[in-house]
């Protein structure tokens, strides 16, 4: 399957092979003049706002590798469509919960594979209702169309039960064919496509820069690390300053008693001279 969807994706440029046409999420209605924005006519599973668990989940992906990904040019997107083509070449979009794209102040809201190339990593947070298509149809589809790199952090059952150890799967594109990735030694899942390993501990996603294996932290972690930082500043600036003190406390008394032995020996010499 993947194969057959990579040549026939070669065989000419697409702009040749796909002339302009019905994107296939117009309604059938609707017959002339329809609206060329690809976020227009969405159904109601598409409109639906990714809250609660999975809402969750994204932004604390967001809120930890954001930063990291970003010194390293790239950036992702959350929950904006993609476009491409089917087998039958038909326009079709989907919103993967996390697109890797190149950083740039201005990203796409709807990358479109007829014009730029595939992303490097896309991601799923699974849901009651998705979780099938997360776990196998969309490792089809997003494979076939060249993308690198496919994660799923499953983190429900399909009974709507809360994981309480959070799964993570991999599979990478490979010669094009689909292999999936095991972890490490450390149990941990490397993603090279965003140099970082990640793994799961409980109902915890953990990230580690790949190649120095630093964890990297979340904003209350950070906050954390940064207060205790601030901590140990103010506390070596207080010994110091109680250092100083001291010191000139020590230096104080000495010229007190240098000056007690000049005056002393002034003294003597008067009584001397008497």
């Amino acid at each position: 399957m993947i194969e057959t969807v990579l040549r026939r994706r070669t065989k000419q440029p697409r702009s040749r092979q796909h002339p302009l046409d019905r994107p296939a999420w117009i309604p059938a209605h609707i017959q002339h003049g329809w609206d060329t924005d690809p976020y227009a006519y969405q159904t109601e599973e598409e409109l639906m706002a990714a809250g609660g668990l999975h809402g969750r989940i994204l932004a604390y992906i967001m809120q930890v590798i954001d930063y990291f990904l970003q010194q390293q040019g790239f950036m992702l997107l959350q929950d904006c469509f993609m476009l491409y083509r089917d087998q039958y070449g038909i326009k079709q979009r989907i919103a993967p919960d996390l697109i890797l794209v190149p950083y740039q102040v201005d990203p796409p809201s709807a990358p479109d594979l007829d014009t730029e190339p595939p992303p490097r990593f896309v991601a799923e947070v699974t849901s009651p209702d998705s979780h099938l298509q997360d776990l196998e149809d969309k490792v089809t589809l997003y494979l076939g169309l060249g993308i690198s790199a496919y994660l799923v952090v499953d983190a429900v059952t399909r009974h709507k039960k809360h994981r309480q150890q959070y799964q993570l799967h991999l599979w990478r594109l490979i010669n094009g064919m689909s292999h999936k990735i095991l972890p490490n030694a450390d149990g941990r899942l490397d993603v090279p496509e965003l140099d970082i390993q990640v793994w799961a501990e409980g109902q915890w996603l953990r990230f580690a820069d790949m190649q120095t294996g630093k964890v990297l932290s979340d904003v209350p972690d950070l906050i954390a690390t940064i207060d205790k930082k601030e901590e140990a500043r103010h506390q070596e600036a207080k010994a110091r300053r109680q250092a100083e003190k001291a010191h000139q406390k020590e230096a104080d008394a000495r010229r007190q008693a240098e000056a007690e032995n000049a005056r002393l020996q002034a003294e003597i010499e008067k009584l001397r001279g008497k």
